[in-house]
Formats: C-alpha cells, structure tokens, sequence
C-alpha cells in the first residue's frame, strides 16, 4: 500500500461523518500522535466528483491539525460517494462511539445492517 502525503488544509472533512470522540479518547489520540506518529494514514477519496474527502482518519486529522501538523500520509481510493459512505462505516464499526442523529440522518437502516450494525443497534 503506497501513501502519499497530503497537505492537512487540502483534506476535507465528510459531512456525513458519524464519528466522534471524547476528551479523554482525544488526548490518547493526541499523546499516541506524539510518541508514534502517523502510525495509521488517512484514507481520502480521490474520485472526480469526491476529491479530497476523508473517508477514514477524521478524528486524527482533527488532532493533528490541533498539533500544529502540516503534512499527513495519506492512501488514496478511488470511490463512488455511496462505496466511501459504506467504507467510512466499516473502518468505524470495531470502536468509539457514535452520533445518532448524524448516522440516522446519512445512513439507512438496511445499509447500516449490510455494513455490520445489529438490528437492535
């Protein structure tokens, strides 16, 4: 898998984007930025039509931007708008919590159970 650094002002956060993250998931985030680095790249969209989207690593652009950081690795994917709705929801799924009404507004039920939700979720 090749990266490519991006400048982090060219990055554009996905509008529907449930995720969010607690001042204490925050600061680890932030302390794990500074020991480690970028261990993880951000995952953007670099369909015609998409480009510059994150799909994945919204909370470490965030931090990162916070920290003063200019340049982030990147991988870059070439997705329609409902692939990357679809990929932003499963590299979210395994933690964190999540915004209700955002995910309610952006995502049906039956995409939320394709990409891995449970019916009572």
């Amino acid at each position: 898998m090749e990266t490519k650094n991006y400048n982090i002002n060219d990055l554009i956060f996905a509008e529907y984007n449930p995720r969010k993250i607690n001042d204490k998931q925050k600061q680890d985030l932030t302390d794990s930025i500074k020991r480690f680095g970028f261990v993880e790249p951000v995952i953007v969209n670099v369909n015609e039509e998409r480009k510059n989207i994150i799909i994945s690593g919204h909370q470490r652009v965030k931090v990162a931007k916070e920290m003063g950081i200019q340049f982030v690795p990147c991988v870059e994917l070439d997705l329609t708008r409902d692939k990357e709705k679809e990929l932003n929801i499963r590299m979210n799924k395994s933690g964190g919590e999540w915004d209700w009404d955002i995910l309610k507004q952006n995502f049906t039920a039956p995409e939320l159970i394709t990409y891995g939700f449970l019916d009572e979720e």
